[in-house]
C-alpha cells in the first residue's frame, strides 16, 4: 500500500454494525468513517445508542452485525484490553480511578500494561516516572501526583480520568461526557485538555450533551436517534437539520 492511500484511509471504519438486547435493537445498520486527525461530535437524546456504540467499538459489548476496522485491522474478536493496546482508547462519563492509588500511580498502571504490550521491551522506572509527571503536567495535576483521588475535585477527577486514558498512548479517544456536571470555567478547562490532545496527533470523539461544548470542539457532528444515525455533517450544517431539530434539539 502506497504512502498516499494510508494517508487517505480512516482510522476507524464502521460499517453496518447492529446491536440487540433480547427483543430491543440498541443499534441498526450504523456506518460511521472517522478521519485521523479529526474531532468528531457524537450527539443524541439519552437511549440513543451512543454508549452501546461506544460500547461495541472498544469491545466492552460485541455487536451481532457489522465490521469495525482500526487504522487498517480489522478488530472482530478482539476484547477490550486487546483494541486498547492497538491504539482505541476512551474515558468514562463516571471516572473510575484506583482510590487507593496516588494519581501517579493511577497513570503508572495503564502505562505499564499498554505501554510495554505493544513495544515489546519494558520502559526504565525513570522513564515511566517522567511520563507519569509529564502526563499530570498535560493536565494540571502535577502539583497533586501524592495524592489520592478522594482529595481531588470533579473537575480534577475529569482530568485524570482522561490522563490514564491518554497514558495508553491511543491514536484515537472517545471522550464520554467528560463534561458532565461542570461549571462553564470548568467545562472550558477540559475543552482545552481536549484540544492540546487533539494538536499532539490524538483523533479525538466527544460523546457529550453540552451543545456549546460540542460546537466548539467538532469539526464534524455525528447524530444517533433510536438506535440509528440520522446526521453527518459539518457541525452548523447539522444543526439546521430538521430531523434533528425534532428528535433532539425539540426534546
Amino acid at each position: 500500500m502506497s504512502d498516499a492511500s494510508i494517508a487517505d484511509r480512516p482510522i476507524l471504519a464502521v460499517s453496518g454494525i447492529g446491536k440487540r438486547f433480547g427483543g430491543f435493537v440498541a443499534l441498526e445498520s450504523i456506518d460511521l468513517s472517522i478521519a485521523p486527525g479529526e474531532r468528531l461530535g457524537l450527539i443524541g437524546p439519552n437511549g440513543s445508542g451512543k454508549s452501546t456504540l461506544v460500547n461495541c467499538l472498544c469491545g466492552t459489548l460485541r455487536n451481532e452485525t457489522g465490521r469495525v476496522v482500526f487504522d487498517g485491522h480489522p478488530l472482530d474478536g478482539l476484547i477490550a484490553h486487546e483494541r486498547t493496546r492497538l491504539g482505541l482508547a476512551r474515558s468514562f462519563q463516571l471516572p473510575k480511578p484506583f482510590h487507593s492509588l496516588n494519581l501517579t500511580d493511577n497513570i503508572r498502571v495503564p502505562l505499564l500494561y499498554t505501554v510495554n504490550a505493544r513495544r515489546g521491551r519494558h520502559l526504565s522506572a525513570g522513564d515511566v516516572d517522567a511520563r507519569c509527571q509529564e502526563l499530570l503536567q498535560e493536565v494540571g495535576l502535577a502539583d497533586k501526583a501524592r495524592r489520592l483521588p478522594r482529595d481531588l475535585t470533579q473537575v480534577e477527577m475529569r482530568k485524570l480520568e482522561l490522563a490514564r486514558a491518554v497514558a495508553t498512548e491511543p491514536r484515537l479517544l472517545f471522550a464520554d461526557e467528560a463534561m458532565a456536571g461542570l461549571s462553564p470555567s470548568e467545562i472550558e478547562e477540559i475543552l482545552a485538555v481536549l484540544f492540546r490532545l487533539n494538536q499532539q496527533g490524538i483523533t479525538i470523539v466527544l460523546i457529550e450533551h453540552i451543545m456549546r461544548a460540542v460546537m466548539s470542539f467538532s469539526t464534524r457532528i455525528a447524530v444517533l436517534v433510536a438506535g440509528q444515525k440520522i446526521a453527518d455533517g459539518a457541525p452548523q450544517e447539522v444543526m439546521r437539520n430538521p430531523e434533528v431539530e425534532r428528535a433532539y434539539l425539540g426534546e
